[in-house]
């Protein structure tokens, strides 16, 4: 197997690590959230699923940040502000249009609306292809192969100011 494959497939694995440990928190909350749990309370979210899945997938980005940011890619540099957290925030959110449309076609195409349906279409399907759009941008616009090459500037000197060559040499005593 090539390097390149090799290193790939550590980062898919990791990154997949990270994103269960990610969306078990999110499903549970989820689940809490717009089903609640039988004998204790009912889903506070249930008529209103998709501002819950937002919620509770808000919570398993953030995890899902630190543990793609430490762990997944963690050889690699964090590009933008915050150490990445802002171009990752901005990734996850436009990819949670993928779950949010499979779970309103899920409710009101098909007319399905109990706990199965909802975690299927959300939390399955959804997620599957949400996890494969992200880490493809991860890679692409956050966790990037190495930071950008730094430009060294050397400040033009004042105007009559004489500046020794690199075949001039320094008057003795005046060395700094």
């Amino acid at each position: 197997m090539g390097r390149r494959l090799r290193r790939i497939t550590g980062e898919v694995a990791r990154f997949s690590a990270v994103n269960i440990v990610a969306t078990a928190v999110s499903v549970f909350l989820f689940n809490a959230l717009v089903h609640g749990f039988s004998g204790w309370f009912g889903g506070p979210m249930h008529g209103n699923p998709f501002v819950g899945y937002l919620l509770a997938n808000s919570v398993g980005m953030f995890i899902s940040f630190y543990g793609s940011r430490y762990y997944a890619f963690r050889h690699r540099h964090a590009a933008g502000p915050g150490g990445g957290l802002l171009n990752y925030v901005a990734i996850n959110l436009s990819s949670f249009v993928i779950p949010i449309t499979c779970l309103w076609v899920n409710r009101h195409v098909f007319g399905w609306d109990s706990i199965y349906a909802d975690n299927i279409s959300g939390n399955i399907i959804g997620a599957l292809l949400g996890n494969a759009f992200r880490f493809w941008a991860f890679r692409r616009f956050v966790f990037t192969g190495r930071p950008p090459r730094m430009v060294e500037t050397v400040p033009e000197p004042a105007p009559g100011e004489h500046v020794a060559g690199e075949h001039e040499a320094e008057p003795a005593g005046e060395a700094s």
